[in-house]
């Protein structure tokens, strides 16, 4: 079994690797990297079954770092090596189905014990996934299909865009290659094997007839079964023989569906058709030139370095990675830095939403598609965009806090990053009145609808809209409603 070590500690790392008995445990290959960076860049050629990381390291932490790696290689075992007994960070690795959390100073048998329980969670992870194959596939007595006397195999991964239906869509590509198999000489097992997935199992007395011509014809089937609003991506396995050598199929097929980065959805890919390395060697050079192109106001030059660039991925038929998710997240960084000079969001508008799209998006297209357009937003009318993005949080923040006695123009306007003066005209400008009238307004309504509760008084009224003058509140409401607050609670007991 194959382990990573991740720690930015020289003396620990190297420790790790020269003092632990390694082959005892199981492990037969080990790789370290000083940083979260490094290990993405390892792991691109190097598919580790366990990874053993430090979690607070320069730049990006182990707990990232563990996500994306789980998201890559969802059977990898986590064990994670750290200095803080901080809560967070145990539900982190709660979280991540961490095999432990070792505090340091490491002891060698505490790490020991770690490792060996990794080792045991994978084989057993393993076994258990080889055993679901013969459940779906190879103990065909429990299917109306029998696959004995086949003896030429080929798995497929249908990989769908969506959790829902998978039963009738099961039963529509059972139904719709039917006459197809038959023609054919072929026997098809299928199931569904995760909320997303449908596996299945092509069996012939000989050679299965998928060349060319057959091909277009098979994936015309594929195409008519499922329809055209569900997203699909289907993955083929080798062709193997004997019965014996199917999950060597299934392995295959795995490796096929990387392939959904730069082919897309809706698509059949096999085997042979993949080419390269399909590894990615991060570079930054790309994110800095886009970052001019934008400070630059130059929307032709930045859509041509995104379009560049999801071209290269798809011509060099690079597999989606943590390097890759990590360029495009710094992309779109760029396009949201920008919208926070022109103040057209905040510091932290929709950072989480971005950051979980990035983690779950499945092809290059759709995210240079998500890029672009943001970048048709960022460069219209900015001034126009400023001034409605400002208002609204403006008028956010004020029913949010009417209530507060010491609120104050100043209080908004520093909110928004901008001087009261600035403030004012620009919300004058786009909202058709003073800052002042509108936070009279919010607490005239909301005093309104407090005045339906009989036991609330009206000084208490005054308190709870941010008036500690009841005197003064009465001027303004009388004002505003051409009744004073008795007479507007009276109102309310004659309706």
């Amino acid at each position: 079994m194959k382990i990573i070590i991740v720690e930015d500690e020289s003396i620990i790392r190297n420790g790790l690797v020269k003092h632990i008995k390694w082959e005892s445990l199981g492990i037969s290959e080990i790789r370290v990297a000083a940083n979260a960076q490094e290990a993405l860049a390892i792991c691109e050629s190097y598919i580790p079954d366990i990874v053993v990381s430090d979690i607070s390291m320069p730049g990006e932490n182990g707990i990232s770092l563990c996500r994306k790696l789980r998201q890559l290689f969802p059977e990898i075992e986590i064990i994670f090596v750290t200095g803080y007994a901080d809560k967070e960070y145990l539900k982190a690795a709660i979280d991540l189905q961490a095999v432990r959390y070792v505090e340091k100073p490491i002891n060698r048998k505490d790490i020991s014990e770690a490792v060996q329980e990794a080792v045991c969670r994978y084989r057993k992870t393993m076994e258990h996934k080889e055993a679901q194959l013969h459940t779906l596939f190879i103990d065909s007595a429990s299917f109306p299909i029998d696959i004995r006397g086949k003896n030429v195999f080929r798995m497929g991964i249908l990989h769908l865009g969506q959790q829902e239906g998978l039963a009738q869509i099961k039963q529509n590509l059972t139904e719709g290659m039917d006459g197809w198999l038959k023609k054919y000489g072929l026997a098809m097992l299928s199931e569904i094997s995760d909320p997303t997935t449908i596996s299945f199992l092509l069996g012939g007395e000989q050679e299965q007839p998928l060349g060319a011509s057959v091909r277009k014809e098979y994936i015309q089937l594929i195409e008519q079964s499922l329809g055209e609003e569900i997203r699909w991506f289907l993955a083929m396995g080798s062709r193997v023989e004997g019965t014996e050598h199917i999950t060597d199929s299934w392995q295959t097929a795995r490796q096929v569906k990387k392939a959904l980065a730069y082919l897309g959805w809706n698509h059949v890919a096999f085997p042979e058709e993949l080419q390269g390395s399909h590894g990615f060697e991060e570079d930054m050079s790309v994110v800095e030139r886009f970052a001019e192109a934008v400070s630059g106001k130059k929307e032709e030059a930045a859509i041509e370095l995104l379009d560049n660039f999801a071209q290269e991925l798809e011509r060099k038929q690079v597999f989606l990675n943590g390097a890759v998710r990590h360029v495009y997240y710094a992309l779109n960084r760029v396009i949201r830095q920008a919208e926070i000079a022109l103040l057209l969001t905040d510091k932290n508008h929709e950072e989480d939403t971005d950051a979980e799209y990035f983690e779950h998006v499945a092809t290059f297209a759709e995210m240079n598609q998500y890029l672009q357009s943001c970048l048709s937003g960022l460069f219209e009318d900015g001034e126009a965009q400023k001034g409605t993005y400002v208002v609204k949080r403006v008028m956010d923040y004020i029913w949010e806090n009417y209530g507060d006695s010491s609120f104050s123009i100043k209080t908004l306007a520093d909110h928004v990053y901008l001087t009261p003066t600035y403030l004012s005209n620009v919300f004058k400008k786009s909202a058709g009145l003073t800052i002042g009238q509108y936070m009279v307004d919010v607490r005239i309504d909301r005093a309104k609808l407090l005045m339906k509760e009989p036991q609330l008084k009206f000084y208490q009224v005054a308190s709870m809209v941010g008036y500690e003058d009841a005197n003064y509140f009465a001027k303004i409401f009388k004002k505003k409603t051409n009744m004073t607050p008795s007479e507007y609670k009276e109102s309310l007991s004659v309706r």
